[in-house]
């Protein structure tokens, strides 16, 4: 299945970004932080306009005031405890609320697929801060449980090891999680789950790099581009196989790429996505009345 996703899902996927990238790629230069409000508002925007004119405004408009017709009419029965006309008006709204539900639900099957990969694409640009000269980031190379020895990182007139290029294949102790405020430490017997090497990597210069791991006779290539303004972030992880016959090959790569946005309460402590999605709802609801969408 991850083989699937990595060689056949990804690549479909990182093709669809390329107009994305066409469309939405100035933002970046705005910093993240301002970039996920500006796209958050244009998801918003966008939802808005599946609704408004991937479905029949006119029909849904007749059709509610329909539904507040009934309503009145209800109560009216109500108050005169006339059952039977109550039920039959009951009935009645129950048909209209369903065709109106139907009709007004219409538009997500257009807006679903290129609202998730819009989603897919803030995650992949903006949720991450780009890497400038002169930052240091660590990298973190996860291998199959049958590793061992070493493996090093080779350096190059952009990207050079900030510490020893040789690391041991080993298990490591996990970083503490939580938020930013609160850290939560892992228990002191805890070891990662599968063999790693770890670098640190320093960014010397801007331009578009090439990071590349050894180990034995296999070789992995990491693109990471160095922007001393704007630009997208690096792929923050990158798996190259779920499995191998030998059981001791390496399986992914992460960089430790800083966050633009802290986890806290006004983002569902959802970090830069939790501000997308609420910056998108406030604009996607916000807009309805002013644009008339019944």
């Amino acid at each position: 299945m991850i083989e699937f996703l990595t060689h056949v899902v990804l690549p479909i996927v990182q093709a669809l970004f390329v107009p994305l990238d066409f469309l939405l790629g100035w933002v970046a230069a705005l910093g993240p932080f301002t970039a996920l409000i500006i796209v958050g508002a244009i998801t918003g925007l966008a939802v808005n306009l599946f609704q408004k004119y991937g479905s029949n405004q006119e029909l849904l408009g007749r059709r509610r005031a329909d539904l507040a017709r009934l309503k009145v009419l209800t109560k009216e029965a109500k108050l005169a405890r006339d059952g039977e006309k109550k039920a039959r008006l009951s009935g009645l709204t129950s048909q209209i609320s369903s065709k109106y539900a139907f009709e007004s639900m219409k538009p997500a099957l257009y807006s679903i697929p290129p609202m998730c990969l819009l989603a897919m694409w803030v995650g992949a640009r903006l949720s991450f801060e780009p890497v400038r000269p002169g930052d240091v980031v660590e990298v973190i190379a996860t291998f199959e449980a049958g590793a061992t020895g070493f493996s090093h990182v080779v350096p190059n007139d952009g990207l050079t090891p900030d510490g020893p290029a040789i690391a041991p294949i080993a298990f490591h102790r996990p970083a503490p999680t939580g938020t930013s405020n609160v850290a939560i430490a892992p228990p002191p017997t805890a070891v990662s789950s599968s063999p790693e090497a770890r670098w640190k990597i320093r960014a010397e210069k801007e331009g578009d790099h090439l990071m590349q791991i050894r180990h034995g006779e296999d070789r992995y290539d990491l693109a990471v581009p160095v922007r001393a303004k704007g630009g997208p972030p690096p792929e923050q992880a990158t798996v190259f196989r779920a499995e191998s016959p030998t059981g001791d090959k390496l399986l992914s790569i992460e960089l430790k790429l800083r966050e633009p946005v802290p986890a806290a309460w006004w983002n569902l402590f959802m970090q830069s996505m939790g501000l997308y999605l609420v910056i998108a709802m406030l604009f996607g609801f916000g807009l309805r009345r002013v644009m008339g969408i019944q």
